[in-house]
């Protein structure tokens, strides 16, 4: 070879790699490139149920926005409302305010009249003097005054009005809100033809509210809406229930999945992105009943069975719910129902197309809301699928779906015990008694090395350490053990795989990691290899485990329900309630939302009669309230 060969050669290569960089400088910045931008505006200085919503909506907003692609910034400086600073986003909210000087103003219309894209919460429409903004309150939001309010905050049965718009696709006919106070306003949105409602109060709610004054009890109430005219969706929720005396956050505004999956497709849309398909639930693991992705004939509500949430009810024979699933190994599995039933049972069935995979008989427990878990096997394919619980037999709700290997070891979750954990690498995790992230590089076990298994409700646990919970940070950073209360990045399932060892999944769908001691612990990883396996050894049960803090604020517990025969009914309609209840209201509801029948009851009797005699025949909606009582039961007229 020649000099001149060789150094001909020398050079090509040099240029070869340089451009092979710059092509893999260019890919990766269009893979970190969002598909829009976020930017919100906020004040979080004033009422504490205002700034609980702002807080934690500065947290959930980040971590959709890692799970879907775009990118999401906050901002207190309205000032930043101006021509220059919005031609960097796609998509303005407003979580607690508007804006207030007349530049500020002026550059957010035009903003929206040049298609831009807003999202705004709750007290953001607020005014008693709509024309001090007209184009804002009476043409962009078209709700003018605010006239009315409910008082103390709750969750609310929201009737979707129109499922044909992109955020409301996904929604059931019904659904159960999280706690919100709910506004009511001067104009009627149904006359203004610009203004497309997309969810509004369903009439089981009533009456809504508990302080005298601020009670609905009929009525139409708007709650999310969009104008045709504008890229924009408004959302009357963001006031989170209160302690006020402590200043304690009581409420989430983000416990609803399914209001969840309107904002998270709301905000798509607005940002120009097709929402697409659901992701995909992957087994083994825990499916929440409200998590389906298309149903039949089924109902929210809110549930009080451990770790909170919603269950599905008001179910009847034939009525079903689709999940997506993505099983990781074809094999065995053992399927968990958790379910509820007053006085009838009834039976569910697994289905893939049109085979029945399993079934379970579901038992009567006594009440709505007092639950137990009843269980089959069954055999699924890897890959991701549909798989449809099907109402074989109706009388019951189900709150979730576990579903872990029949073909591994017991899959035993140690809750009440005290656990080590050791990775992979022979080395224990550390708690770091929460003063710094966690790691796996211990040699033996001493105190910040144990952990106390805690139910987590919905078939998830808790760890905690030295008085404080695991948090999985979401897998945005490295894990830490600081945490003095539980909530959704505290919570994980538990799930044991073929070797023996266990692997701990995080509410962000991903597997915790040793990193094998080299680094701090994260909860990141889309698969199970060997640095997410674990082995645990029970060191002995948890002190005092009944009066361990736990995450969710305690209730007075409710009355147990009462009971409504014959159902179906003919002419008469009989119901009991519990002891302590005296004077209640009784309404029954058709299943469009008409009220039909109300009276209020003062006097207290052993069994209550209603002559329903004129009720043609079909499904009604009975509903009986009385102060913090509150009982819906779907009964039928059969004669």
């Amino acid at each position: 070879m020649t000099t001149r060969n060789f150094h001909y050669k020398r050079v090509m290569r040099v240029f070869a790699l340089f451009v092979f960089l710059l092509l893999s400088a260019v890919f990766h910045v269009q893979a970190q490139t969002p598909r829009f931008k976020v930017i919100a505006f906020y004040h979080g200085t004033f009422d504490q149920a205002h700034i609980a919503f702002v807080k934690e909506a500065n947290q959930w907003f980040p971590q959709i926005a890692a799970q879907y692609g775009f990118s999401y910034e906050a901002t207190t400086n309205w000032d930043n409302l101006n021509a220059s600073f919005l031609s960097n986003y796609q998509v303005v909210l407003f979580l607690d305010d508007l804006p207030a000087s007349a530049s500020q103003r002026s550059a957010f219309q035009t903003y929206m009249q040049n298609g831009g894209g807003w999202m705004g919460f709750h007290v953001c429409a607020w005014t008693d003097n709509a024309a001090s903004w007209s184009w804002y309150h009476n043409t962009f939001l078209g709700s003018g005054n605010f006239t009315t309010n409910t008082w103390g905050p709750s969750s609310a049965t929201l009737r979707v009005d129109d499922r044909t718009h992109p955020s409301t696709a996904r929604l059931p006919a019904t659904f159960t809100s999280a706690v919100s106070e709910w506004y009511g306003w001067q104009n009627d949105l149904r006359n203004n033809s610009n203004i497309r409602v997309l969810a509004s109060i369903d009439p089981v709610s009533f009456p809504l509210g508990n302080q005298a004054g601020n009670i609905w009890y009929s009525g139409y109430y708007p709650i999310m809406w969009t104008n045709k005219n504008y890229k924009m969706i408004y959302a009357n929720f963001g006031h989170n229930a209160m302690n006020y005396t402590t200043n304690t956050q009581t409420s989430s505004t983000f416990a609803s999945e399914i209001q969840n999956r309107f904002l998270i497709d709301g905000l798509l849309w607005l940002g120009g992105v097709d929402p697409g398909p659901a992701p995909a639930i992957p087994i083994p693991g825990t499916v929440q009943a409200e998590s389906f992705t298309t149903m039949s004939g089924i109902q929210t509500e809110a549930t009080t069975d451990a770790g909170g949430g919603q269950n599905i009810g008001y179910t009847d024979a034939g009525d079903w719910l689709d999940y997506k699933v993505n099983v990781q190994t074809a094999g065995a599995y053992k399927v968990e129902f958790r379910v509820a039933s007053q006085t009838a049972g009834g039976a569910i069935e697994l289905r893939k197309d049109a085979a029945v995979l399993g079934s379970v008989s579901v038992p009567v427990t006594g009440a709505w809301q007092t639950w137990t878990t009843v269980s089959d096997t069954v055999d699924l394919t890897a890959g991701e699928q549909t798989l449809r619980v099907q109402v074989a037999a109706a009388g019951f709700n189900l709150n979730w779906i576990r579903f872990s290997s029949a073909t591994n070891p017991p899959s035993v979750i140690p809750v009440g015990q005290v656990i080590t954990l050791r990775g992979n690498n022979s080395l224990y995790v550390s708690g770091e008694n929460g003063t710094k992230a966690m790691i796996c590089d211990r040699a033996a076990p001493q105190t910040w090395e144990q952990f106390s298994v805690l139910d987590a409700g919905n078939g998830k646990v808790n760890l905690r350490s030295m008085g404080k919970f695991v948090s999985s940070e979401n897998g945005t950073k490295a894990m830490t053990c600081n945490r003095t209360t539980a909530a959704s990045y505290e919570a994980f399932d538990w799930i044991t795989n073929a070797d023996g060892t266990i692997s701990l999944r995080g509410n962000n769908g991903m597997y915790v990691s040793s990193e094998n001691g080299e680094q701090a612990m994260n909860c990141n990883r889309a698969t199970i290899d060997g640095w997410e396996k674990f082995n645990f050894t029970i060191v002995g049960p948890v002190a005092s485990a009944a009066a361990l803090a736990v995450s969710a604020p305690v209730q007075t517990e409710q009355p147990a329900a009462g009971i409504v025969y014959p159902n179906p009914f003919g002419s008469q309609l009989n119901y009991t309630l519990p002891a302590t209840i005296s004077s209640h209201t009784v309404a029954i509801y058709d299943l469009s939302g008409k009220q039909v029948l109300r009276t209020v009851v003062r006097s207290k009797q052993s069994t209550y009669f209603l002559n329903v005699g004129s009720l043609p025949r079909g499904l009604y909606i009975l509903d009986i309230s009385s102060g913090t009582y509150h009982q819906r039961v779907k009964v039928q007229k059969a004669e």
